[in-house]
């Protein structure tokens, strides 16, 4: 059986579900906060449906995913399709997830990124996203927006 490569993280920031929800269903700010930022694929507002895609440095598009939960405030899943994949993978098996809760602290964030065992690169993959920090990178977001 092969290893499972899936990324879980979770960090409570001071903020409201709503001010988190503005930073990560906003595209202009994935440059901001996303380790490896997508761009989307449609003209139409970010939700339910929305298609994301990465490029590489040719510009070519290695990555696909297609938004398959979108509950306001609470949880966004992308479900993701590469390229180098042997095959397609079913729709939401590998995902890019969001889902936040508030608490007297702010609010949990919680992030899933997996099952990446299916991509040749994916234990590259999964130590690279479990040395980032999107979250904080939401949090700083927020912050300047707060001071400003």
């Amino acid at each position: 059986m092969k290893k499972s490569f899936t990324v879980s993280k979770e960090k409570t920031i001071n903020a409201t579900p709503g001010e988190v929800w503005k930073v990560i269903t906003n595209p202009i700010l994935f440059n901001d906060w996303m380790y490896v930022p997508g761009q989307i694929a449609d003209e139409k507002p970010f939700g339910l449906g929305s298609k994301i895609q990465w490029t590489n440095d040719e510009n070519v598009v290695y990555l696909e995913g297609k938004v398959i939960v979108f509950d306001e405030e609470k949880e966004m899943v992308i479900s993701l399709q590469d390229i180098s994949w042997d095959g397609e993978v079913p729709e939401g098996s590998v995902t890019y997830e969001y889902r936040l809760s508030e608490t007297n602290e702010g609010t949990k964030v919680n992030f899933l990124l997996g099952d990446l065992a299916v991509d040749p690169e994916g234990e590259a993959w999964y130590d690279a996203y479990n040395a980032s920090d999107e979250i904080g990178a939401i949090e700083k977001i927020i912050l300047s927006r707060t001071q400003s």
